[in-house]
């Protein structure tokens, strides 16, 4: 533990709120620049309508500019694109991308300098890093800049989703911050602080039970938010809860979900709970890709953020139905360059027909997030998207399915008032018919499931991953 962490963890509640506020104000002021963003909001007012030949022509515009960027700043492409020989100024269409080979995680972090701009990080530089969902996370850097160029972007969905104020509305944020100390939680809380210049309330997204919500529940309509933030699976066991001991939430103009798989289900129980509409946000930390809802619940792929493949396991790109894994080259973030990146998630590609939105972006079916696993299963093969079991059954609070080993399947379940042996055996029914009869399954109850890295709820882990056959 660190010794600012360990401070924090033994002040009181209201100096942990000075000091979160504090936070909250150099990364207000010193991450990114309001006065820039707003500029870069404006640009991308305009670029929303543009048609789908205005879409094409600027990327294959920045993607010549920033192979050529690369080439001259980038160590590890500077290299790549001597040996291989790939004349970047003669890069004429997006398809001429593909002569570049993908880039996979290892390869970052085997040589992460490599990929900084002049192969080291300036003290300038922000510092970020990913969760490390996979055991392995990165250390992300970005300047003012660049960091405030990305962010625009989550501006301008904040707009599609009706927030007057987008660059600093007033929300509640769940997040996996670790801003409540074990030591200081009590029966009634508080399971939050408060974050003043950042007009932001965040949330424990640890401590959420049948006991504590009220509690929340309480801190969010005395905070009146415009706008509810983060992870589907806290935000959606709220709404279960306060649904089940009928408390009613405040009204905000919207909820917005990212950093895990918003599954249909959990987004029903969000709107009827917040009574507003919930808008998806798809976007990894590294910078690879932006996907987000809009007004009309269509995501959309944003192709001013850069250039997003969705590739079959061939390599060619899928087709509408199909999916495909998503590789993606963002033009947003020049002191460290990706091109081609493997991010590890699996998108399945939208209808190529006009959104009623109005926005020639490229649409998207759905997100298939690495935070779930894709299980094996001995008669079956390869099992994803293991949300649909849960349909129908409306007295669980929140579920997790552990393969254990190959033949023993085991879900942790919270349970909810009215949860009993019935909805038990429709639960091991439903997860019969995906994944048949030659594995055992076995339900029970616990009074909650733990949070993995930086608060991220999975719903599907596996713990024999290594018994798999190859793919």
């Amino acid at each position: 533990m660190s010794l600012a962490k360990a401070v924090y963890d033994n002040s009181p509640v209201w100096l942990q709120t000075w000091m979160v506020s504090a936070q909250g104000f150099l990364y207000t002021h010193r991450r990114w620049d309001m006065e820039l963003g707003a500029a870069y909001l404006d640009r991308l007012r305009v670029s929303q309508w543009w048609s789908s030949d205005e879409f094409l022509d600027h990327q294959v515009e920045n993607l010549r500019h920033h192979l050529q960027y690369a080439q001259e700043n980038i160590p590890y492409y500077a290299e790549l694109f001597r040996t291989s020989g790939l004349d970047v100024k003669r890069v004429s269409c997006v398809d001429d991308l593909r002569q570049i080979p993908m880039l996979e995680k290892r390869t970052v972090v085997d040589s992460p300098h490599a990929f900084l701009q002049g192969g080291k990080p300036h003290r300038s530089w922000n510092r970020l890093f990913t969760s490390g969902t996979t055991g392995s996370p990165m250390k992300l850097y970005s300047s003012r800049e660049s960091f405030t160029r990305t962010w625009s972007f989550v501006f301008r969905l904040r707009e599609w989703a009706g927030v007057d104020d987008p660059i600093l509305p007033r929300r509640v944020q769940f997040t996996g911050r670790d801003i409540v100390p074990e030591n200081q939680i009590s029966g009634k809380g508080p399971y939050w602080r408060l974050n003043r210049p950042g007009k932001a309330l965040l949330m424990s997204t640890t401590h959420i039970s049948e006991q504590s919500v009220p509690a929340y529940v309480k801190a969010i309509n005395d905070f009146e938010p415009i706008l509810v933030d983060g992870y589907p699976s806290a935000i959606a066991l709220v709404s279960r809860i306060a649904k089940g001991l009928k408390l009613p939430l405040h009204r905000p103009a919207a909820v917005i979900t990212s950093a895990e798989t918003l599954i249909p289900e959990d987004r029903q129980e969000i709107e009827a709970a917040f009574g507003c509409p919930v808008f998806d946000q798809y976007a990894s930390s590294d910078t690879g890709a932006f996907i987000c809802d809009c007004e009309h619940g269509s995501l959309h792929i944003n192709p001013e953020f850069g250039i997003c493949e969705v590739l079959k396991g061939d390599g060619t790109p899928a087709r509408p139905g199909e999916q495909g894994e998503i590789v993606a080259t963002s033009f947003c973030n020049q002191e460290q360059v990706f091109i081609r990146y493997r991010i590890g998630d699996i998108a399945v590609v939208g209808s190529p027909e006009p959104c009623p939105c109005g926005r020639a972006m490229p649409r998207i079916t759905a997100v298939i997030g690495r935070t779930d696993d894709i299980l094996y299963i001995p008669g079956r093969g390869y099992v994803g998207r293991l949300d649909p079991v849960f349909k129908g059954l409306k007295h669980l609070y929140e579920a997790q399915i552990i393969h254990e080993t190959l033949d023993r399947l085991r879900v942790d379940v919270v349970p909810g008032p009215g949860y009993d042996s019935a909805a038990r055996d429709m639960l091991i029914s439903n997860l019969r018919k995906k994944l048949g009869d030659r594995i055992s399954i076995h339900v029970r109850s616990v009074e909650a499931i733990p949070r993995g890295p930086r608060g991220k709820f999975r719903s599907v882990v596996s713990l024999c991953r290594d018994k798999y056959p190859a793919i």
